[in-house]
């Protein structure tokens, strides 16, 4: 008969495996598809990434929201297979790396502090609390539950070290090459997987100066053909993404540039103190000090670590900076490198600090950490109680972690969930569009959305593009004086109907701060037949004149001539000869600085009666096609263009456009040799 206790014994071997697996995948998986809500644009882009792979568009870099790693885009496509391009599979891909990160960090701790199985110190439990720790980790909970490519970075972070750390334990030349192909691979996944190599460079670096001091051999000397042949296989992984990037060095630094603390923008002019704000900042929430503000992976203030944690986590940094200090202990002495170099990819960006999602690369050196101040306090403990060592450390791992495992249930499941407002970070809104343009009817219809000049490449909404099933075409339209006419005349081909999208609170809510749309449909003759309004963006209704209409923005070439105040000059307009047939009247505009402005002015255009009654008025903000005010305007010609509604009642007759150009506070105006307002142009509006 067999016996059962080899099967005992493999089961004795991974059952703390299996413990921490369940826990993680326990936080991990459930609710996936309807908490978070929504889908948040950085996960809309990288589903429209992986849309790409799925339609047989390969690269090694995605140019959406600054610019995104490939590893999900790849990886994601047998999620896709099985549950289609949804909401569910992106998250479920961030969901089983959570997962497989609390493994690959269990395994790490294994290969970090190996110890036999039948061994009955603490230090057996080393890598169950840094799984458990990892598992229960409110923020990496939360951030595992957002399709987001960064949770790929501390799985394959940790399998890249657990792999290495093996190879030095081991000697073996098998055990290098997998750790140089994760290594390698690292580029494919976020940001911060770039300062890894980084880390490793320098453990190595300090780690030969210290045997050197001792006059003892070091690891770099003792395995520098494997090692050469790690970073080799490292090398040609890597290879791809490092010829584009070469062959495109702004990919390279394009994100990483715009928020870095370098940046004048980010820093203020004040380089060492912003950076030593961050530093401090960032470093306070291991110690339960501070916390990411952000709402979209955390409550806002909540640091990463608990007290009690924080307290577990100082005293390992302490026990490993000892132990290092003693040369009894490369382990350690690498925590105390890797670990604050992934704090960097935080650090060295101001913007939102402690940034959490930037410090993810820091979760497995931190939860090892944990593990081992858990590990010393039980030491200490054991030797002053009379009690079983196995009780002592059961008791121990399910007092810390079951305590930890609560408070991250309740503080996710139940007060983020139920007490942040996600409407916003996790973009509801879009989802709810894409929903209602899914659902439209009006075979004749396209739906147009105006999107902001100054957004550049990011003006596609990522979380629309992804959700959006339906048949009715859509329309992204960047609101550029050079081109909006003819985006305009392509959207509205053989279509009777254009539904415009007007943001509200999205990034793009100025897109059309101009209004050229707007004069562009109604100077067409559309007409505005309906809106409807949601708490993010309106939809109006335009009915063509016909499904072959055509907009061109009007030549404005009537002389004006006015210089007002030796600082602007009134240089030609354009006047509607007619009303549109829905009673507005369009009037361009070209204005030219000729001198310093220190004003923001406001244009008033007016409709006057011949009797000198103003029927109609319209006051702006005046515009560069970029946006800026005229404080910022370069020497160049800027062109306005504006609707007047007449009123249901006025008579027929000859209307005169004149324009009045003030300040907003003061409401002041310029002047042309004392005229206030400027003759622009007639409009005859005749009865019946």
């Amino acid at each position: 008969m067999m016996s059962h206790k080899p099967f005992i014994s493999q089961l004795k071997k991974f059952l703390p495996l299996l413990i921490a697996l369940a826990v993680a995948a326990a936080f991990r998986l459930p609710l996936l598809d309807s908490l978070p809500p929504g889908l948040n644009f950085d996960e809309g882009g990288e589903g429209i990434a992986a849309l790409d792979v799925a339609h047989g568009v390969f690269r090694v870099w995605w140019p959406i929201g600054g610019g995104k790693e490939p590893l999900m885009a790849y990886l994601v496509q047998p999620l896709f297979w099985l549950f289609g391009p949804t909401r569910l599979a992106l998250r479920l891909y961030a969901a089983l790396m959570g997962v497989g990160a609390v493994g690959a960090t269990f395994f790490l701790a294994r290969q970090f502090f190996y110890v036999d199985p039948d061994d009955n110190s603490p230090g057996r439990f080393l890598p169950l609390w840094a799984g458990l720790g990892l598992a229960t980790a409110f923020w990496h909970v939360a951030y595992s539950r957002i399709a987001f490519r960064a949770l790929s970075n501390p799985m394959v972070e940790a399998l890249a070290l657990a792999f290495l750390w093996r190879a030095l334990r081991t000697g073996r030349r098998r055990d290098f090459l997998p750790a140089g192909a994760f290594i390698g691979g690292l580029i494919y996944t976020y940001l911060a997987g770039r300062f890894v190599p980084v880390a490793i460079a320098l453990f190595f670096g300090l780690e030969w100066l210290i045997a050197r001091k001792n006059g003892q051999p070091s690891l770099l000397g003792r395995y520098f053909g494997k090692l050469a042949a790690m970073a080799g296989v490292a090398a040609l992984v890597a290879a791809p993404a490092g010829i584009f990037f070469a062959l495109n060095p702004p990919a390279f630094v394009d994100r990483a540039g715009s928020v870095s603390v370098f940046s004048p923008a980010m820093n203020g002019g004040d380089f060492w103190g912003t950076l030593g704000r961050t530093a401090l900042t960032t470093v306070g929430t291991f110690f339960a000090f501070t916390g990411d503000p952000n709402s979209l992976g955390n409550i806002p203030g909540k640091p990463e670590l608990s007290p009690l944690l924080a307290i577990l986590f100082a005293l390992g940094v302490a026990v490993v900076a000892w132990r290092a200090r003693a040369g009894r202990n490369r382990a350690g002495l690498f925590l105390l490198v890797w670990w604050p170099v992934m704090l960097l990819p935080a650090i060295l960006a101001p913007e939102g600090a402690p940034h959490h999602l930037r410090l993810i690369g820091a979760a497995p050196a931190t939860y090892i950490l944990v593990a081992l101040g858990l590990s010393q306090a039980i030491t200490w403990l054991a030797g002053r109680v009379t009690i079983r060592s196995t009780a002592l450390l059961a008791a121990f791992t399910v007092l810390v972690f079951g305590l930890t495992a609560a408070q991250t249930y309740r503080d996710y499941f139940i007060d983020w969930a139920n007490n942040v407002d996600h409407y916003m970070d996790f973009d509801v809104y879009a989802a709810e569009l894409a929903a209602q343009m899914t659902a439209e009817t009006d075979l004749g219809a396209a739906y147009v959305i105006p999107m902001d000049l100054r957004a550049a490449h990011e003006a596609r909404h990522y979380s629309l593009d992804f959700l959006y099933r339906g048949q009715t075409p859509y329309h992204y339209i960047v609101v550029d004086e050079g081109t909006v006419a003819q985006s305009l005349t392509g959207a509205a081909a053989g279509k009777t109907t254009l539904k415009v999208v007007r943001w509200t609170q999205d990034k793009h809510r100025e897109a059309d701060a101009k209004e050229m749309v707007t004069f562009l449909l109604a100077s067409a003759g559309a007409k505005l037949t309906g809106a409807e309004v949601f708490p993010v963006y309106t939809i109006e209704t335009w009915q063509l004149p016909s499904a072959q209409t055509r907009f061109a923005l009007p030549p404005i070439e009537t002389p004006v001539d006015a210089t007002l105040d030796g600082l602007l000059q009134v240089r030609r307009s354009w006047t509607a000869a007619r009303p549109t047939p829905a009673g507005q009247v369009a009037v361009a505009v070209t204005f030219a600085p000729i001198a310093p402005i220190n004003t923001d002015y406001k244009a008033s255009l007016r409709l006057v009666s011949a009797d000198g009654a103003v029927v109609a008025q319209k006051d702006r903000i005046l515009l560069h096609n970029w946006h800026q005010p005229t404080s910022l305007w370069p020497r160049e010609e800027v062109n306005e263009y504006y609707l007047l509604t007449l009123p249901a009642d006025a008579p027929p007759g000859d209307y005169a456009a004149r324009l009045v150009v003030y300040r907003p506070d003061t409401l002041a105006p310029l002047t042309d040799n004392g005229l206030v307002e400027i003759p622009l142009g007639m409009v005859r509006l005749c009865g019946g």
